[in-house]
């Protein structure tokens, strides 16, 4: 019994070490499935890391930040050549300058895309949402443009409403443009807010983000904007 046992401890040590290589070769074959499914599916845009999005208080570090890039925005508005995007979801399209990159959050219950042209950090910034109306106040459900007028009501950050009027895109999408009034007393960017046919607890929230110099170009994607029927 005592001259087997050295050979059954080195079957076992093998056997170990044969399940232990297995794993680590399937763990990569998933890791490796994984990162190429995402790289293909966000060819032509930009995807933030799961958990960093504008809710979140977490950023990347400055060495993971690309320089924000230089657009000219005057060739961008008058070019002919824009692309379509369409949201994660399909919940909405629009059409923008293809020398701008989407930037989109994977598993955003808000179905969010932006741009880096701001200042703000892009993951704080956004540009498209759709708002689930009842997750701020049940009560408001269907009632869209009550809604917008005490939309500052709930966040910190903002202290009331500054202006309010009735708004329409070229491509027939109807809502309001706002403005509200942070803690600081500054007035911020427009929010454009429109109605969904036949969803009463969504609604549309587009946020002005460009620069002055980038408005005709945020004009025109604004007045291309549309949800999926």
């Amino acid at each position: 019994m005592s001259e087997q046992k050295p050979s059954e401890d080195s079957s076992n040590k093998y056997f170990l070490t044969l399940l232990s290589v297995g794993i680590l070769v399937v763990f990569l074959v998933l890791v490796g499935g994984i990162y190429w499914w995402v790289s293909q599916k966000s060819k032509g845009q930009v995807v933030f890391p799961a958990g960093i999005n504008y809710t979140g208080n977490e950023t990347p570090a400055p060495s993971q930040q690309p320089q924000r890039p230089q657009y000219d925005y005057e060739k961008m508005a008058g070019s002919a050549n824009w692309a379509d995007f369409t949201s994660s979801k399909e919940q909405y399209t629009f059409q923008y300058a293809p020398e701008m990159i989407p930037l989109i959050f994977p598993g955003d219950a808000n179905d969010a895309v932006t741009f880096d042209v701001s200042e703000i950090p892009a993951q704080f910034n956004l540009m498209v949402l759709v708002e689930t109306i009842s997750n701020y106040d049940p009560k408001m459900t269907g009632k869209q443009e009550e809604f917008v007028r005490n939309y500052w009501k709930f966040f910190g950050g903002l202290k009331a409403l500054d202006s309010i009027e009735t708004y329409e895109t070229e491509n027939g999408l109807r809502g309001w443009k706002a403005k509200y009034i942070t803690q600081n007393d500054i007035v911020g960017s427009e929010n454009y807010f429109f109605t969904i046919t036949g969803k009463p607890d969504k609604i549309i929230h587009v946020n002005n983000i460009f620069p002055t110099e980038g408005q005709a170009v945020f004009t025109r994607l604004l007045n291309s904007l549309d949800y999926k029927k």
